[in-house]
């Protein structure tokens, strides 16, 4: 295998601005001027009126703005920062089509919506071109009502507290006040009134998340004395799959790999946030370093008791444990293992938000070993979140955790985490596949820019005894039957999960299906000395082999990214035959099924050896960047457009000969959480990234003038030659979430023209909120790019290296 090349100083910076879109004016619902907006002034005055004792007291009023049925509100006119008007959340009745707004009016502003509307009536204050003033608002907006308790509430409407308190995550917007004051209000009320509340809270750019435990009645009163709620949502109670196999082979076993052993360890590690892990297993020992099994919370044990986590880390740390232990050779390991308990000795983290707790283990670890290069490895998920893809306080923190926000170093981190697992008694309902595309990701899984891990199934068959006439639920190479997806996700969403790695499978008979110890992985028990074997399966034995992937590729390139390790592994994935027969219908190309299949089971399959480097006829390329997305009056700076140095010579002497051309971008944000809309102002994202490629009939000024409009003449066709529909999953597919990736097949000489990649932001909040002091900050990137041809004898490798003038060997630049 021939290494990875890395680039550098291959860009240039050019400026960049959003080329204009189509579309026409926004329909909207007739209205009969006058006689609506007396109707929305009287209601007005009406919830003024009734809101008017609370609004003493909390300091505000809350108003709830309704449209009309399959009409959408714009956010942008709920809100004004002068005036301290905040728009709170958004939402929308998926029965009746009607969105709301709600929003918190300070004490002594009650007339600025009223204004709005009787403006509006009056013919006088019409605009220069005749049209009513603030016509969009007032003829989007049906009626206006005082917002309930339950408005308020996330989350599905039977979990809502009405008669026994449980613990609920209370978000407060803090655009128009300070963190303190709103802790400090908040923590005045929860003791003058007896509430349990817990000391944690965890803070975003706009809110700031805090616990208490209520009933309905409860929110209700919160409601009339707290201000600036913006929405109210069930604690999380992750739970995970604990393995309780009895031993398979004897101690004996271990005794012979652990002479065969080698610790070759690197500094690089895998953090198990898990359970604990028991390190005192002999298979694990010789990688466990002293002071490295800890726990979240002072008090809590580290130890392992359950076995989940121990399980985890015998994957992590050998892959394929059982073909190590079957081996007659040497078996070395290069990574260290670590481990942060997250859960209590008993019961449920009643009185923390998982996001804390998963804070606070990322900060153990970090503080005990600070110099490693580290992946973070949790299959720990809450099975009763939220789960249409929209953020929690949970996955919400795991972003933030990833990014580095507000950190002093900034250190990037890398973090896998597990889909969850399907609850295998819904196959009765709805057979294999039909209720994985029915069961989405669960929280934190969603995060953005955490690399989700799904499962697919590589053991078709079972000997074990009880199980005669059975055979796996899953085809070989498909997907499996634990895996969740993001298939019945909004597609504003990110593809989850992004890989799948082997989770086993499903002992079916064709009327009932069985957990099968053939169908699972073989791992470490924490059960010594009766058991030194276990088993382990679905999308946490998945999550735990992709950590071991990503360990590798650290170990090869210790300077290496997050971003990159990240775009490493979703680059190397391939779907499997079995997958594009189970989710793409025959004969059908269309972009359609291969979103199906995209959000099903992400890029596919990891290769590791893909991941590590090239060969003479398949060559990677990978670059570190990183640009200015905004100026600071919150307008576009910048594009970075890179050469890639093709070999030209020979891709010409393949000339007609199918190539593959595959990128991936990775990179990660800044999130904004909360229930406002997920549109222009209020975006999760601080900033979105994109790459453009540069069309086999576009000239090089013709690329930059498709990509920037600050980069054209006026005269040109900047449409021509842009081959977007040549990309296997096009940009409506991939173009969500903070990783895109996505390949097209050509002719070799055609690629010889495709050496331009650009790189270009898109809007995020750091764009639109000047307030937050976000304008002019600096986003990294990794990009890979690679060429692949099926002509064995085909040299791109040497000749690029040899265009580029550098060693094999190759350093890895940064920007």
């Amino acid at each position: 295998m021939l290494p990875n090349i890395f680039l550098a100083d291959t860009s240039d910076s050019r400026p960049y601005e959003r080329p204009n879109g189509g579309g026409g004016e926004a329909k909207r619902p007739e209205r009969d001027r006058k006689a609506h907006a007396d109707k929305l002034v009287r209601q007005i005055d009406a919830v003024i009126a009734e809101e008017d004792e609370d609004a003493e007291v909390r300091g505000g009023t809350y108003l709830r703005f309704n449209s009309s049925p399959r009409f959408p509100l714009d956010p942008e006119a709920f809100e004004n920062r002068t005036k301290k008007v905040v728009l709170l959340r958004m939402d929308t009745d998926e029965d009746t089509g009607r969105m709301s707004a709600t929003v918190f009016v300070p004490r002594g502003k009650e007339g600025f919506f009223r204004k709005k509307v009787t403006d509006y009536a009056d013919e006088s204050q019409a605009t220069k071109k005749g049209r009513p003033r603030n016509q969009e608002f007032v003829e989007d907006v049906d009626e206006v009502a005082r917002p309930t308790a339950k408005s308020f509430w996330s989350g599905e409407a039977d979990e809502y507290p009405d008669r026994v308190a449980i613990w609920c995550e209370i978000w407060i917007n803090t655009s128009q006040s300070s963190v303190e004051d709103a802790l400090g209000e908040f923590a005045a009320y929860c003791d003058s009134h007896n509430i349990q509340k817990s000391t944690d809270y965890l803070t975003f750019p706009e809110c700031v998340v805090v616990l208490a435990k209520l009933d309905g009645k409860g929110i209700e009163e919160m409601l009339r004395v707290v201000g600036a709620v913006s929405e109210i949502r069930r604690a999380a109670e992750p739970t995970s799959t604990f393995v309780n196999a009895d031993a398979r082979f004897q101690k004996e076993l271990v005794d012979d790999l652990v002479g065969r052993l080698t610790a070759d360890v690197t500094n690089t590690s895998i953090c198990i946030l898990d359970t604990g892990v028991n390190a005192s297993h002999p298979l694990l020992r010789p990688a466990v370093q002293d002071g490295t099994v800890l726990s979240a919370r002072s008090g809590w044990p580290s130890s392992d008791a359950d076995g989940h986590g121990t399980s985890m880390a015998g994957v992590a740390l050998y892959n394929d444990l059982k073909a190590a232990v079957l081996s007659q050779g040497p078996v070395s390991v290069s990574h260290h293992i670590e481990s942060v308990r997250i859960f209590p000795p008993s019961g449920a983290n009643e009185q923390s938000m998982y996001g804390v707790i998963t804070r606070d283990a990322v900060s153990e670890i970090e503080f005990a070993q600070p110099a490693l290069n580290r992946v973070f490895c949790m299959a720990v998920t809450d099975d009763g979140s939220i789960t249409d893809g929209s953020p929690t306080s949970w996955s919400a923190e795991v972003d933030k955790l990833v990014a580095a926000v507000g950190e002093e170093d900034e250190d990037k981190r890398l973090l896998l985490v597990s889909t969850g697992n399907v609850d295998t008694n819904e196959f009765r309902a709805v057979p294999y596949p039909g209720t994985n595309l029915t069961s989405p990701v669960e929280s934190p899984a969603q995060a953005w820019n955490a690399l989700t891990i799904g499962a697919y199934s590589d053991d078709v068959a079972t000997n074990e005894v009880g199980f005669e006439g059975y055979a796996g639920m899953a085809e070989k190479g498909g997907l499996c039957p634990y895996s969740r997806t993001s298939h019945i996700w909004d597609d504003m969403w990110p593809i989850k999960p992004e890989i799948c790695c082997d989770g086993g499978n499903l002992a079916t008979d064709g009327f009932n299906w069985l957990d099968s110890l053939d169908m699972s992985k073989l791992s470490t028990s924490n059960d010594l000395p009766s058991s030194y074997f276990t088993s382990i399966r679905a999308t946490s034995s998945a999550t735990a082999q992709a950590s071991w992937m990503a360990a590798r590729i650290m170990d090869a390139h210790p300077e290496i990214w997050p971003e990159t390790v990240r775009a490493l592994l979703v680059h190397s994935a391939r779907w499997t035959d079995t997958m594009k027969r189970q989710f793409l219908p025959e004969y059908d190309t269309t972009k359609g099924p291969r979103r199906d299949l995209l959000r099903t089971c992400g890029w596919g399959v990891p290769n590791i050896d893909y991941a590590l480097g090239s060969l003479d006829n398949r060559v990677n390329l990978i670059i570190q960047g990183e640009i200015q997305p905004f100026k600071e009056d919150g307008t576009c700076k910048e594009m970075r457009v890179h050469e890639l140095p093709w070999p030209k010579e020979e891709l010409l002497g393949l000339g007609e000969k199918e190539v593959e051309l595959r990128v991936t971008l990775s990179y990660f944000i800044e999130p904004n959480p909360g229930e406002r809309g997920w549109t222009d102002k209020f975006q999760y994202q601080s900033c979105g990234l994109r790459f453009q490629i540069i069309g086999k009939n576009q000239d090089y000024d013709e690329f930059l003038g498709f990509v920037s409009k600050k980069m054209r003449d006026g005269e040109t066709d900047y449409a021509r030659g842009s081959a977007s529909s040549e990309w296997y999953l096009g940009q409506d597919n991939r173009d969500v979430g903070s990783i895109h990736s996505d390949f097209k097949r050509m002719s070799a000489a055609d690629l010889c023209d495709a050496r331009y990649v650009a790189v270009y932001p898109v809007g995020g909040w750091w764009k639109i909120l000047k307030s937050l002091g976000k304008r002019t900050e600096k986003l990294r990137y990794a990009l890979v790019v690679s060429i692949d041809s099926e002509e064995a004898e085909a040299d791109l490798y040497s000749e690029i290296v040899t265009k580029i003038k550098i060693p094999t060997e190759t350093t890895i630049p940064t920007p």
